[in-house]
């Protein structure tokens, strides 16, 4: 009987400490995540919902120091009829889809080429990934310099080969190829990081029985390697094209998104709209707009990856 008492007496303890426990874990819990929810609220959601906000506004500031009236839709009507948003639209889709897929195909083949621990390779690394070190405005500011028509180094060096340059910047056509190709350097060389550890992360065991059971070095790439780093790749892909489509410097130093409108991507497009003509509406409908077709590219990458899943 006494034995029984002691057992229920130590179980009735035991749950007491527990439940004192989870006070006090949820309460430490309490302590530091509500201040870091209401910081994330105030630096996250507030600007969300001002901008939610401003989109239905007609506010100008050239014309007026606040409000001039709701306007509901309108502000998104407007961007949406504008060929300069049409055209901004489609030179982000353009640019952000063949720079990323040039990264990720250049990038995984010098991560394959860099592999290896010798000093030479290991120079060839540190050269490689310079350019991901420059500062884009830099970057911009150099490779303008480079493509210049007159008195660049690009055709100066393509004269050598009995090749007339083109007017790299001049050219509505030649400028989108100038952006791609200045993103496609910059860039580059963070693809190459990301698969080379995610290269050297494979045991070399599976490519030996691979090789010993006749398959080629491409086939153990694409049955061995490509299926282990598909999350990765996957990944090194979001941010990659999330980062494209972001980009504002390299363009605003290269081009200013000329000649004309010709390299115009949305956010240089609401750059020129908020902090040029000061339409502070039309600027958040225009930023609104541009993060639903981020949302909606972001979608359909995973719906790829889910039918690829499935088809494995």
């Amino acid at each position: 009987m006494l034995t029984e008492e002691r057992i229920l007496m130590s179980t009735v303890k035991t749950a007491k400490k527990r439940r004192w426990r989870l006070r006090h874990d949820w309460a430490w819990m309490v302590a530091f995540v509500v201040p870091a929810a209401l910081l994330v609220i105030a630096v996250q959601f507030y600007p969300l919902l001002f901008s939610a906000y401003l989109a239905t506004q007609d506010w100008t500031l050239t014309s007026s120091q606040f409000s001039e009236g709701f306007v509901g839709l309108q502000n998104f009507a407007k961007v949406l009829q504008n060929e300069v948003f049409q055209r901004a639209v489609r030179n982000s889709a353009l640019i952000t889809g063949t720079a990323v897929v040039l990264e990720m195909i250049i990038g995984t083949a010098l991560a394959y080429l860099a592999a290896g621990s010798s000093r030479i390779i290991r120079a060839v690394r540190t050269l490689l990934i310079l350019p991901l070190v420059i500062a884009p405005v830099a970057a911009g500011t150099l490779w303008r310099m480079m493509l210049n028509s007159q008195m660049g180094l690009t055709n100066y060096l393509l004269s050598f080969l009995g090749i007339q340059g083109p007017d790299w910047l001049g050219n509505a056509d030649w400028a989108l190829v100038s952006v791609i190709i200045v993103d496609v350097w910059m860039t580059t060389p963070f693809v190459l990081l990301v698969v080379l550890a995610g290269v050297s992360s494979i045991p070399e065991e599976l490519h030996e029985s691979a090789a010993l059971d006749g398959a080629s070095r491409w086939k153990s790439f694409l049955y061995i390697d490509i299926p282990l780093m598909a999350p990765l790749l996957l990944l090194t892909f979001l941010f990659r094209m999330l980062e494209s489509l972001l980009s504002l410097d390299s363009i605003y130093t290269l081009t200013l998104g000329g000649p004309g409108y010709a390299t115009f991507t949305m956010t240089y497009y609401i750059y020129t709209l908020g902090l040029r003509s000061f339409n502070l509406g039309m600027a958040a409908a225009a930023s609104w707009l541009f993060m639903s077709f981020a949302t909606l590219a972001l979608l359909v990458v995973f719906w790829l990856q889910r039918r690829w899943q499935t088809a494995q």
